[in-house]
């Protein structure tokens, strides 16, 4: 049976509960709440006590927190904490990218081990430890098909030839000119998305400090984007927010870009590039694969796109000279 069919026919689990975007009601402590008006897709929060300092992103679009940064000699009063956080606003996942020498304190406390992110802490490996918190959030329908999917595409021991790019095609870095342009292509994309890539206002936060966006111009026309998501404290970057016009795709033209931001990153001495896939998409797994990134493991219902909670895979690789020279 054909193997995207399969995929295609699972349903994803749906989005439940969410608040409407624009007002974001949140509980950061029993004394203490958050209401915040606007394009607002979560908060980053601190919280500190003694024996533990975590900074936490609670992401209300996607109903989970991220744990982007922790320092704990008490874990256990930094976790229930947090917990308690989960509870008070109906988040039902977390996720920590914990250090070699922390990711098994996180499995005494309900956390599991749903992948790795080799290089993403300064070189060294991250584990991705995440807790579940209903029953919706950890069950995914459509694993063993991703499962399945992800075999066809390692298994694959043909010699690939990169396309090269036709010759009305340019690929360059994106401008804040470029905003309404990109607004528009990942309108035309994407229904829904768990970063807020349709108002202006997030892009002109992100191109001042958080990311760098690549675009493919057609004869002027923006037709294809990525980014590249800047982790300034651990020189790590996640590539994503990758849309291609429809009457497009086909020319490898993703490839490109995604290759002219390593060689950004690599000049702005980053050493860890990774992405999250979606697990349901042959083409963007196949695409990292070619590229020589390496599969980690797989997020389960991790965020929003095209309005239910989908898979993630995770593929990584490590930046250096010699990929520079031969991406140059």
């Amino acid at each position: 049976m054909n193997q995207k069919k399969l995929i295609e026919d699972v349903k994803p689990v749906p989005i439940k509960q969410r608040a409407q975007t624009g007002i974001v009601e949140l509980k950061l402590s029993q004394n203490q709440s958050l209401r915040a008006v606007g394009d607002i897709y979560g908060v980053e929060h601190i919280i500190r006590a003694k024996g533990y300092e975590a900074t936490l992103f609670l992401d209300q679009y996607n109903q989970r927190i991220k744990i982007l940064k922790y320092k704990a000699e008490d874990f256990q009063a930094m976790i229930m904490a947090i917990r308690w956080i989960a509870e008070a606003n109906g988040f039902d996942k977390i996720i920590c990218m914990a250090s070699r020498s922390d990711w098994q304190k996180f499995l005494r406390f309900g956390y599991v081990l749903e992948a790795m992110i080799k290089y993403y802490l300064n070189g060294d490996d991250a584990y991705v430890m995440s807790k579940f918190r209903s029953q919706e959030r950890l069950s995914s329908g459509s694993l063993m098909e991703e499962m399945l999917l992800i075999e066809k595409i390692l298994n694959d021991s043909e010699q690939h030839v990169q396309t090269p790019l036709k010759e009305n095609f340019r690929v360059r870095m994106a401008k804040p000119d470029d905003v309404p342009k990109l607004i528009s292509l990942y309108q035309e994309i994407f229904e829904t998305y768990p970063s807020p890539l349709i108002h202006s206002s997030y892009f002109e936060m992100v191109f001042q400090k958080d990311s760098i966006f690549a675009v493919c111009e057609d004869n002027g026309v923006i037709v294809s984007a990525a980014s590249a998501e800047l982790n300034h404290d651990y020189l790590s970057a996640e590539l994503t927010d990758c849309a291609t016009r429809k009457q497009v795709r086909g020319h490898g033209i993703m490839t490109h870009i995604l290759q002219f931001l390593e060689v950004e990153l690599q000049k702005r001495n980053y050493i860890c590039s990774y992405t999250m896939a979606r697990a349901r998409s042959f083409g963007m797994n196949n695409v990292f694969y070619r590229m020589g990134y390496e599969f980690l493991g797989r997020l389960v219902n991790n965020c929003d796109i095209y309005g239910a909670y989908e898979d993630m895979n995770i593929w990584a690789r490590r930046l250096n000279t010699e990929n520079k020279e031969k991406q140059a």
